[in-house]
């Protein structure tokens, strides 16, 4: 009984010592099997680190710039009455085309024809008096030769006939007064556009220049297109147009109607910076044919500037430091990968321009920089990527 009681505390002692040993050999085998890099590097067979490349070639591209813009009429005029009076006739219908010269308006006129009238009939009694001073002017000058009348005689019918040419030419202008006064009773279309909603009806009483108009036309074809352009960026976008003699620009909704079908043509810019945007406005000239375009519209704007050849390389290629500068990784000619610094000049599509750091025919890393270091031999695969031409 006493050696029953020994035996069985000693293999209790024991097992643990065995279980310590399995879960030994159970870690190593975990070790190499989670360790294949380590296990080549031991067999002598170096790790080669995979990655995606592309070759750099200069590519052929057209600078740009994108900018918001706003759309602006062409043309507005205000219709506005040039004389009082009340209106008798509209011969136009709202939201309609009208031509310029197109009569809109038509205001009572018998108060101004009855003025003309007037002025006419006092230019025949000037001209009257002016046929009557003329002839007796000329007949005292013949008398006054052979002194028949006193000089002083002479004297007063010349006068009188040059204050009757005078009077003539009063009358004359009080006539030309009182026609464009009634032809001001008929309004006429001072441009061709579209004419919106009258604000006067039949009947309403008008006044010579007054502040509520009778109506706007608009003129949408051709339209403008007016850009904000950072004042900054003015010099790059001069900078890269000094090749090209018209800046065309093309216009995109920002939406699902996706780009404007007609290209434009950038017309000027201001000579001045806004302070409190610190930028300048640029105004292009668009055909709006089919009136796609509306005054009020926000757009985005691309000037298509200078065309030259650039090395392009993806954004994705390009690593941000935190110094802010920019390296991307190049592959020597024993397969190794080298960081190098690089300085870019803005975006094409998704690609940086590379402006330094990097040269025509360059083997650049594109997927796979999570495993390299400076001198990391790697296993190259043409990258499944086209720079866009």
């Amino acid at each position: 009984m006493m050696i029953g009681r020994i035996k069985e505390p000693f293999f209790r002692i024991h097992r643990p010592s065995a279980a310590k040993g399995l879960f030994a050999v159970m870690a190593l085998g975990l070790v190499l099997v989670a360790s294949p890099a380590s296990a080549q590097e031991a067999g002598g067979v170096p790790f080669k680190a995979p990655v995606s490349v592309i070759t750099l070639q200069k590519q052929a591209i057209q600078h740009t710039q994108t900018v918001p813009g706003r759309v602006q009429a062409h043309k507005v005029a205000e219709v506005r009455p040039q004389v009082t009076g009340i209106v008798l006739e509209r011969f136009f219908e709202e939201g309609g085309m009208v031509e310029k010269g197109q009569p809109l308006y038509q205001i009572d006129p018998s108060t101004y024809k009855a003025v003309y009238d007037s002025a006419k009939a006092d230019l025949l009694k000037a001209q009257a008096q002016l046929e009557s001073s003329k002839a007796r002017a000329e007949r005292y000058g013949r008398l006054v030769e052979d002194r028949a009348v006193s000089r002083q005689d002479y004297d007063d019918a010349h006068a009188a006939w040059l204050q009757a040419r005078a009077s003539v030419a009063v009358a004359d202008a009080s006539v030309a007064r009182a026609k464009i006064n009634l032809d001001y009773t008929r309004v006429y279309a001072p441009i061709t556009g579209r004419i919106g909603k009258s604000t006067v009806t039949e009947g309403a009483l008008v006044t010579a220049n007054q502040a509520t108009m009778m109506a706007e036309i608009t003129q949408l074809d051709p339209i403008y297109v007016d850009m904000q352009q950072a004042r900054e960026k003015l010099f790059d976008l001069k900078k890269k147009s000094t090749n090209t003699r018209k800046i065309m620009v093309r216009l995109d909704y920002g939406d699902s109607q996706g780009e404007y079908a007609r290209m434009g043509e950038l017309q000027f810019s201001e000579v001045t910076v806004d302070p409190t945007t610190s930028s300048v406005v640029l105004r292009a000239l668009f055909p709006n044919p089919e009136e796609e375009l509306y005054p009020g519209f926000f757009v985005s704007a691309t000037l298509l500037l200078d065309k030259a050849e650039v090395l392009l390389i993806p954004q994705k290629a390009a690593i941000l430091q935190p110094n802010g500068g920019m390296i991307a990784w190049v592959i020597d000619r024993e397969n190794k990968v080298q960081p190098r610094p690089i300085e870019v000049d803005g975006s094409y599509e998704n690609n940086w321009i590379v402006t330094s750091g990097l040269n025509e025919g360059d083997a650049i890393v594109t997927e796979g920089f999570q495993r390299l270091r400076p001198g990391t031999e790697v296993e190259a695969s043409q990258a499944a990527l086209a720079l866009a031409n």
